[in-house]
């Protein structure tokens, strides 16, 4: 019984084994390049290497490529694609595109492909300008920055790159990890080819466990602080014209409004968070997130503790809004953390390259400058037109996320509009470098509809340093 046993044990055996060798000889094979994306000058030639998972290698073709870009050719031995580009863009030359390789799987036959994205288009290294957030207003380019670095040139171990939120779905496009760099591409406008296809987007640096270690803010808009009316002279410091993440500075229409909001921040943090949904933001919905395969991405709450009050916990959770349970406290524990300075950038401050969070001088004696009873619209206007005597610029009254949980509020109930009659039922907040005297709490502008008889603006007022403001940079010295 025991060897009749035995026999048909192994008969068994014998037959999973013929089993599992004709089912692994029917898996689908797999291609796989090792860059998304290449970026080439007028006949340019770059070559990728690809990987093979169990694909016949004398299968391979190139089965789609960019109209115009003939020079492709397959080495399948070594497994590398070289490509060259067109001498230049014609009538009948695409500028990018993307080339298809095909193979066959060696078990059932079937057909696999991987794509790759190629450019003939501009390359901006922005590596030399280190610092926590980029102005990106170039279309149909490719751009770098320095992966290995933080914005004070201490080094990072960083073993790969992701988008960890988008305003729009593949605003950040064929991002990779090149040589030490971030490298990624921003396209035109899908309605408008001839405009900049403009948002916000955090990308983050990952170790080799996949802890998120750094991020970057990439601020896409056609804005150049250093153009016509991209900065202005206020009380002696160059300001820019747009809050930090803005894509537009005006009040023109609902739509422009929200557009001139920007992102909020906790002070003393460098992770900008998104803006609302709407720009009367009375229920404190967030605008929408996405990762980079397209999902929707969301915002979490946390209450500051020994753990989650930290530097190192704000960078590692750039998602993450930290909150207290009183309005006036920190969601920094450690008072003695670096954070931001009225003096210098630092490590933390989330301005671009140059720029830095504004001091409270910068805001001093303010006073607006528009005209309120002239105009029958204005109370549907959301800010005010500030200026020092000589220099003006718009404020948009954008709220704040409030310290308790988060939510986003710029307006006041419908029992004190009434109270006011025709004045705008909203309030702003602009965070400065400054931290007050209380530790616990920091300087801002402040603007509130209600207050309009005394002036409506108040620099240096303090608030609890977890709520999330705006943000206007100003020039370094």
């Amino acid at each position: 019984m025991m060897k009749g046993f035995a026999s048909v044990a192994a008969t068994v055996a014998i037959v999973a084994a013929l089993l599992a060798s004709c089912s692994k000889d029917k898996e689908a094979g797999g291609i796989r390049f090792e860059r998304s994306a290449l970026y080439l000058a007028p006949g340019e030639t770059a070559t990728v290497a690809f990987s093979l998972d169990n694909i016949k290698s004398g299968s391979l073709a190139v089965t789609s490529r960019p109209e115009g870009w003939d020079d492709i050719t397959v080495d399948a031995a070594a497994c590398t694609l070289s490509v060259t580009a067109p001498v230049a863009a014609a009538d009948d030359t695409d500028a990018s595109g993307s080339v298809v390789l095909t193979g066959a799987s060696a078990g059932d036959g079937s057909l696999a492909s991987a794509t790759l994205f190629v450019g003939l288009v501009p390359t901006v290294d922005l590596s030399d300008s280190p610092a926590n957030s980029y102005l990106v207003d170039r279309k149909q380019t490719n751009y770098l920055l320095d992966a290995l670095h933080r914005a004070d040139r201490s080094a990072l171990e960083t073993e790969s790159v992701g988008v960890v939120w988008q305003s729009s779905s593949a605003l950040v496009q064929h991002l990779q990890l090149v040589d030490g760099k971030v490298s990624f591409y921003v396209d035109a406008d899908s309605d408008d080819d001839t405009q900049l296809k403009e948002g916000n987007a955090l990308i983050g640096a990952y170790g080799a466990d996949g802890t998120l270690i750094w991020s970057w803010h990439i601020w896409i808009a056609d804005y150049d602080p250093a153009g016509a009316g991209g900065s202005v002279e206020l009380n002696g410091h160059t300001m820019m014209t747009r809050n930090l993440g803005a894509l537009a500075n005006a009040d023109t229409d609902d739509e422009e409004i929200l557009a001139s909001y920007g992102m909020y921040y906790q002070w003393g943090r460098k992770e900008p968070f998104i803006g609302p949904l709407t720009f009367d933001a009375s229920n404190g919905s967030s605008a929408a997130m996405y990762n980079n395969a397209g999902t929707r991405v969301y915002l979490k709450v946390e209450a500051s503790d020994a753990e989650t009050g930290t530097q190192r916990y704000a960078v590692a959770n750039p998602l993450t809004f930290i909150t207290v349970a009183e309005k006036d406290a920190d969601w920094l524990q450690d008072a003695a953390a670096e954070r931001w300075s009225e003096e210098t950038k630092t490590l933390y401050d989330p301005c671009p390259y140059g720029w830095r969070v504004a001091p409270v001088s910068a805001f001093r004696d303010l006073s607006i400058a528009d005209d309120l009873t002239a105009d029958a619209d204005y109370a549907s206007k959301y800010g005010w037109t500030l200026t020092d005597g000589s220099s003006s610029s718009l404020f948009m009254a954008a709220g704040r996320r409030t310290w308790l949980n988060a939510s986003i509020q710029n307006n006041f109930d419908e029992s004190l509009l009434s109270r006011l009659g025709e004045m705008q039922p909203w309030a702003g907040y602009y965070w400065t470098g400054a931290a007050d005297a209380s530790l616990a709490s920091a300087c801002c502008l402040w603007l509130k509809a209600d207050e309009v008889a005394a002036s409506g603006v108040w620099a240096g007022r303090p608030m609890g340093r977890a709520n999330g403001m705006q943000v206007r940079c100003v020039r370094e010295e």
